[in-house]
């Protein structure tokens, strides 16, 4: 399978004729901020703060050009705004070539399921599924219903299908895992697996209505004497008139434990600068914690590029089936994408 993603890559790239046009570069991004009230169950995290800042940025550069024949090149480099550390300053970054035989992607980028993948409606700006600013993981054990666990930002080739009538198909492998961050081992064997992602999505509409969804596999195989681990996710969304509900339902399966995960969401356009609704997080671990999460809010458009965002969100943690903690997070923010 892996020599078959090399093997179209080559034939992209040895197949194209010159540059028709110097590569343009473009810089984008986004910046999201929130002040929260919290309140956090003290037998769950002793001397929580009453009141926190969370915020979440990066910087985005892409470059693109195209050939006489049409066949387009480019690449992109995201630069983080708010690391977890010295060698947390530049996730994402690749090389693609798109064409009539589809998009080849190269370098440190997430896998092709994970990018795929449907989900909940972002009534608030920001993905709750995501939740990159680690509210609820620092009170609970939440865990992002995607397909990036197991191989994260290592480096991979993804490749992706021309749509037809709304169908596509991707395919990622990673040969080193050991750094989920972008670099690798290179040569390095016994340190690490490989991964292998698989992806189909389907957008069109159906009766009126605007449907997305789509099936994705994320396999990891480990050293010898480790049991392989297997992600899977189901998304839909579907639009219709002011509405759309949409969600995702994903088994993650490793050393014998499954996690299933349910998160799913409502979005309402209340008018034209305004959005409000609700997301439901619903996780299981087997043997392990439960957790609940609900977030209900809105955003607001202020200016162009510019929301306002409110939210209130609760999280209740059960800790294998015996012990319960509440906690409670009301959050107002601005979300600059630029």
């Amino acid at each position: 399978m892996n020599k078959l993603i090399l093997g179209t890559a080559a034939v992209a790239l040895f197949t194209a004729p010159a540059l028709a046009a110097p590569i343009s570069v473009s810089v984008g991004g986004y910046y999201n901020a929130v002040f929260y009230d919290v309140d956090v169950d003290e037998n769950q995290l002793a001397n929580a703060r009453s009141s926190s800042i969370h915020n979440d940025n990066e910087i985005i550069f892409k470059g693109k050009t195209k050939s006489d024949s049409g066949i387009e090149f480019g690449f992109q480099v995201q630069l983080e705004g708010e690391g977890a550390g010295a060698n947390d300053h530049i996730d994402e970054n690749y090389v693609y070539v798109k064409g009539d035989f589809g998009k080849i992607e190269m370098g440190a980028e997430n896998n092709a399921a994970y990018k795929m993948q449907v989900s909940a409606p972002k009534f608030l700006g920001w993905k709750t599924y995501d939740n990159n600013f680690k509210t609820w993981g620092e009170v609970s054990s939440f865990d992002k219903p995607l397909l990036d666990g197991v191989d994260g930002d290592a480096l991979k080739v993804n490749y992706y299908t021309p749509k037809v009538n709304g169908f596509q198909l991707g395919i990622s492998y990673t040969p080193d895992t050991s750094d989920t961050s972008g670099d690798s081992g290179l040569y390095a064997e016994g340190e690490a697996g490989t991964a292998t992602a698989y992806a189909v999505s389907y957008a069109g509409t159906v009766a009126g209505m605007k449907v997305k969804a789509s099936y994705g596999v994320n396999e990891f195989d480990e050293d010898p004497g480790v049991d392989p681990r297997e992600d899977t996710a189901l998304g839909l969304s579907v639009a219709f008139g002011d509405w759309t509900v949409g969600g995702a339902s994903t088994t993650f399966e490793k050393n014998n434990v499954d996690t299933d995960i349910l998160h799913y969401g409502v979005q309402y356009q209340l008018n034209s600068s305004t959005t409000i609704g609700f997301a439901i997080h619903d996780q299981e671990i087997d043997s392990g914690n439960d957790t609940e999460i609900l977030a209900i809010g809105g955003a607001t458009k202020l200016a162009s590029g510019v929301l306002l965002t409110y939210s209130h969100e609760t999280v209740e943690e059960t800790v294998a089936g015996s012990a319960s903690y509440d906690s409670d997070f009301t959050g107002v923010g601005l979300l600059l994408k630029f």
